[in-house]
C-alpha cells in the first residue's frame, strides 16, 4: 500500500469513527432551531424577517461548526494517546506523519459533512418561509469552513502535547483571542504599560479569524470579491500548514512507551 492509499485510509477510518461518537448529532439541534426561527419570525416583514433567518443561520453554523472543530480536533487524537490505543496503528507499516495527516483530513471532511448539511438546512428553511435562495450565502459559509478548518488544526496541535481538558482550554483561547485580534491590536493605545511591538507581535502570531467572517456582507448584499476569498483561502492553508507541521513535530517527538 502506497503512502497516499494510507493516508486515505486513516481519513476514511477517521470520518467512521466520528460518526461513531455520533458527532453529526449537532445537525439535529441545527435544524430545529433554524425551523424553529423560521416559525417564530413569520410574523416579521418578509425584508426584515430574511436577513434576521440568514443571520441566524450563518452565525449558528459558526458556532455549531466551532463547537464540533474543538471535540473531534481535541478529543480523537489526545484520547487515543492516552489510552494507547495508537500502538496498534503505530506497529504497522505507518508513520507517525502519515497518521496524522490522515486524521486532520478525516476530520476536516467530517467538518466539511457538517457544514455542508447545515448549509442545506439553512438553504431550506429560507424556500420554506418564502424567501429566495441567495447564493451569495455560499461565499459566507466556505470562509465559515476555512475557519472551521484552523480551528481543527489549533486543536491537533494542543492534543499532540498535553491532555484533552488542557488542550480543549488552549484551544478556546486561541479561537478567542483569533476573533478579537483586532482589539488586542489596540491594547496599547488604550492602556499603559503594553508595548506596541508586544500586541502587534501578537496580532500577526495569532489566527485572524475576523478575515473568514464574511457573514453581514453577505446578508446585507455587499460585494465579496473572489480575489478576496483566494487571499483567505491562501492564508488559511499557509496558517494551518504550519500549525500542522508544528503538531507533527511534537507528535514525532512523543514518546508512547
Amino acid at each position: 500500500m502506497g503512502r497516499l492509499s494510507r493516508v486515505q485510509a486513516v481519513a476514511a477510518n477517521t470520518f467512521r469513527e466520528t460518526i461513531r461518537e455520533r458527532v453529526l448529532y449537532n445537525l439535529v439541534f441545527f435544524a430545529v432551531l433554524m425551523t424553529l426561527s423560521g416559525l417564530l419570525l413569520g410574523q416579521l416583514s418578509i425584508r426584515q424577517d430574511e436577513k434576521i433567518i440568514k443571520d441566524l443561520g450563518l452565525a449558528a453554523m459558526d458556532v455549531f461548526g466551532t463547537v464540533i472543530a474543538i471535540f473531534i480536533g481535541v478529543g480523537l487524537v489526545s484520547k487515543e494517546i492516552e489510552r494507547r490505543s495508537l500502538f496498534p496503528l503505530l506497529a504497522k507499516p505507518l508513520s507517525r506523519a502519515e497518521l496524522l495527516i490522515g486524521k486532520a483530513a478525516g476530520l476536516a471532511f467530517t467538518l466539511l459533512v457538517n457544514v455542508a448539511v447545515m448549509t442545506v438546512g439553512l438553504y431550506l428553511t429560507l424556500l420554506f418561509t418564502g424567501r429566495a435562495l441567495d447564493l451569495s450565502l455560499l461565499k459566507a459559509v466556505y470562509g465559515i469552513y476555512l475557519g472551521l478548518v484552523l480551528v481543527l488544526a489549533l486543536a491537533l496541535m494542543f492534543s499532540t502535547v498535553t491532555s484533552s481538558a488542557v488542550a480543549s482550554v488552549c484551544t478556546v483561547s486561541m479561537v478567542a483571542a483569533g476573533r478579537f485580534s483586532d482589539v488586542i491590536r489596540n491594547v496599547s493605545q488604550v492602556t499603559t504599560g503594553v508595548p506596541t511591538a508586544v500586541t502587534e507581535l501578537l496580532y500577526w502570531l495569532l489566527p485572524n479569524f475576523r478575515n473568514f467572517d464574511f457573514k453581514n456582507a453577505v446578508v446585507y448584499g455587499q460585494p465579496v470579491p473572489f480575489d478576496l476569498l483566494a487571499l483567505v483561502t491562501l492564508y488559511a492553508a499557509v496558517y494551518a500548514s504550519v500549525v500542522l507541521l508544528i503538531a507533527l513535530g511534537a507528535f514525532r517527538a512523543k514518546d508512547f512507551q
